[in-house]
């Protein structure tokens, strides 16, 4: 799930055309798409993904009841914006990857203990590449996703700091879904940039 190093996340609110936005970050090379819970639709988005092969997974998720709901769409992985256990505990046994979100040491060693191997390290813009590069030291076999803020060009920033992969939301998608063929070719185009930075990033450290 991580080795593109790169995770799109899709967020409206006011839902849209969720499966037109999918679409596009696709055509951009993304490999690996969340969408949120708090998205109108957002599960049946997921079963429509899941069907057609794509590696897609369910964010926003913040009680274990919702865990399987997400699982039974086809989501290979769910994101929590803080640390819940019991949901990290339902994700293992529903054998689908939990990744809680931690921001400080002590929340990363109760997400381990938990059973979670992948850790959202969020909000990452408030300790930005450092604060990643920083948890990675008494951590160093921990896969740290930040996300919250990143924009396309500081991806190679955060890869750089050690993060296995980054997740790139409204910086991507925009805030809104897209309403023309116009902003769905400006996804397009913003995916295919961020997939060339993790890719130049990944070769540059092979």
């Amino acid at each position: 799930m991580l080795e593109s190093r790169l995770i799109a996340i899709v967020r409206f609110h006011d839902g849209g055309d969720v499966d037109g936005a999918v679409a596009a970050l696709l055509r951009g090379g993304v490999k690996v798409v969340e969408v949120t819970l708090d998205t109108p639709g957002a599960l049946g988005v997921v079963a429509r993904c899941a069907a057609d092969g794509v590696t897609i997974g369910v964010g926003t998720v913040v009680h274990a009841g919702q865990v399987a709901q997400c699982t039974e769409a086809g989501a290979r992985f769910v994101v929590t914006p803080g640390l819940v256990p019991e949901v990290v505990e339902e994700a293992r046994r529903l054998g689908v990857e939990p990744i809680p979100g931690v921001f400080t040491p002590t929340e990363v060693l109760a997400a381990r203990v938990a059973g979670a191997r992948s850790l959202k390290v969020f909000p990452a813009t408030t300790g930005g590449p450092g604060h990643v590069r920083a948890l990675r030291g008494p951590f160093p076999d921990t896969a740290f996703v930040p996300t919250g803020g990143i924009g396309v060009d500081d991806v190679g920033a955060y890869l750089d700091a050690g993060a296995a992969a980054v997740g790139l939301g409204s910086e991507l998608v925009g805030r809104a879904a897209p309403r023309t063929d116009a902003d769905l070719e400006s996804i397009a185009a913003r995916a295919a940039r961020a997939v060339a930075a993790a890719t130049n990033e990944q070769e540059g450290s092979g």
